[in-house]
């Protein structure tokens, strides 16, 4: 599957929330806590090549991630001011078993990180609202034009979008020096 999204960083979930109701978008889950797992080898050959498999369990669902850059035609990914990923995704019955096969493969988890989601759709757009310790974020996926369209009527345009990823931003935030996983407090 190809993934176009944005995220657009927003002050108070609750306004966005407000805000994603007058453009008509009707939430299709109730707002949920995602626990993510990001998974590499010793050498960090996936992060090197800007890939990333996850391991997220949210809402007594698990999943394995798979995602790739897909290169623009000058064979950078991320160029333009979406971000652009190949993804594949299946659901895992049990997580406990999957995080020890991919241990057994020569991975071992070198990233977590956590967030409250509530998912809505319009048009051919998913849109999450995305909470997290480091702040809240609309991400919008689907077509570049309906991206723009909706960003729009919701008060934001390009040069809001965001193309970052969450570890990103966490760490521009924390700083290097502080870098650890972008969970809650209390988190366990």
């Amino acid at each position: 599957m190809r993934e176009i999204e944005i995220k657009i960083e927003v002050d108070d979930p609750d306004e966005a929330r407000r805000r994603l109701g007058r453009t008509g978008l009707v939430a299709l889950s109730p707002r949920i806590f995602e626990d993510n797992r990001v998974y590499d080898d010793d050498r960090g050959t996936l992060a090197a090549g800007h890939r990333l498999l996850r391991l997220r369990s949210a809402g007594g669902r698990t999943t394995l991630t798979f995602k790739r850059p897909e290169p623009d035609a000058d064979g950078r990914a991320d160029a333009g001011r979406y971000k652009v990923r190949i993804e594949h995704e299946v659901e895992v019955s049990d997580p406990d078993e999957m995080h020890l096969i991919l241990e057994s493969l020569g991975y071992h988890v070198t990233y977590r990180y956590q967030k409250y989601r509530q998912t809505y759709a319009l048009w051919a757009l998913e849109i999450d609202l995305d909470e997290t310790p480091v702040g809240a974020f609309m991400e919008l996926e689907g077509p570049p034009d309906d991206i723009d369209r909706l960003a729009r009527e919701l008060g934001f345009g390009p040069g809001d979008y965001i193309t970052k990823t969450y570890r990103d931003i966490f760490l521009e935030r924390a700083g290097e020096g502080r870098a650890g996983d972008m969970v809650f407090d209390g988190a366990r």
